[in-house]
C-alpha cells in the first residue's frame, strides 16, 4: 500500500470494528512492513491534530496485525526494538508499542545493548507522571521481562513498584496484586 493509501485508511471514519478490519486488510495485502514504516516515521509536514490521530490508529492496527501474523511482523522486530520502541513519544501509541514489546521480549531475545534500551525507555515511561494508566502498565510490564536480563531493573523493581503504588488506580493496585507483587514473592 502506498502511504497515502494507509493515510487515508487510518483517516475513515472509527467504527467499532476498526482496527481488527484495518489489520484483516493491511495482512491481506501483505502491508505491515508499509503501515510499520509510516508508523514510526517522522511528520512534521502534517498537523499535530491529525497526527496523533494517524499514530495512535495506525499504532493500533499495526498491534493487531503483530498478534494476528507475528511472521508478518518479524522483519520489522529488529528495527523496532532498536529505534522504534525507544523514540516512540506519542502517548497513545506507546500503549500499542508496549503491548507489541512485551511479546517480542517472551519469544524473543534482543542483544545486551538493545535490551537495556528498551528497559530505559520503560522506566522512563513509567516515571512519567503524565503517561496514561495503561502506558505505565505496558511499561512495568516490558521491565518485569527484562529483570533478570538487565542488571539495574533488578536493583530498581521495588521502587519502580512504590513509584506505581503511589495513589495507584484500580488497574494498577489489581496488576501488582496478581502480577507484579506476586514474582517477588515467588522468589522469596
Amino acid at each position: 500500500m502506498t502511504r497515502d493509501e494507509l493515510i487515508t485508511l487510518l483517516s475513515e471514519r472509527w467504527q467499532e470494528h476498526f482496527a481488527d478490519e484495518a489489520a484483516s486488510l493491511i495482512l491481506d495485502v501483505e502491508a505491515v512492513g508499509d503501515l510499520y514504516r509510516l508508523v514510526t516515521s517522522p511528520w512534521a509536514e502534517i498537523p499535530k491534530p491529525l497526527r496523533h490521530k494517524l499514530l495512535f490508529r495506525g499504532a493500533y492496527v499495526l498491534e493487531r496485525a503483530y498478534f494476528r501474523d507475528r511472521s508478518a511482523f518479524a522483519p520489522c522486530a529488529e528495527d523496532f526494538c532498536c529505534s522504534a520502541f525507544p523514540a516512540c513519544t506519542d502517548p497513545s501509541a506507546r500503549r500499542h508499542f508496549g503491548k507489541i514489546m512485551v511479546d517480542l521480549l517472551e519469544h524473543a531475545g534482543p542483544d545486551a545493548p538493545t535490551l537495556d534500551r528498551i528497559a530505559e525507555t520503560a522506566a522512563e515511561w513509567v516515571a512519567d507522571p503524565s503517561a496514561k494508566i495503561a502506558v505505565r502498565i505496558w511499561a512495568v510490564e516490558v521491565l518485569k521481562r527484562c529483570r533478570g536480563r538487565v542488571a539495574w531493573v533488578e536493583e530498581v523493581w521495588n521502587d519502580l513498584l512504590e513509584l506505581q503504588s503511589a495513589g495507584a488506580t484500580p488497574g494498577i493496585e489489581s496488576r501488582m496484586r496478581r502480577s507484579w507483587r506476586a514474582d517477588r514473592s515467588a522468589e522469596a
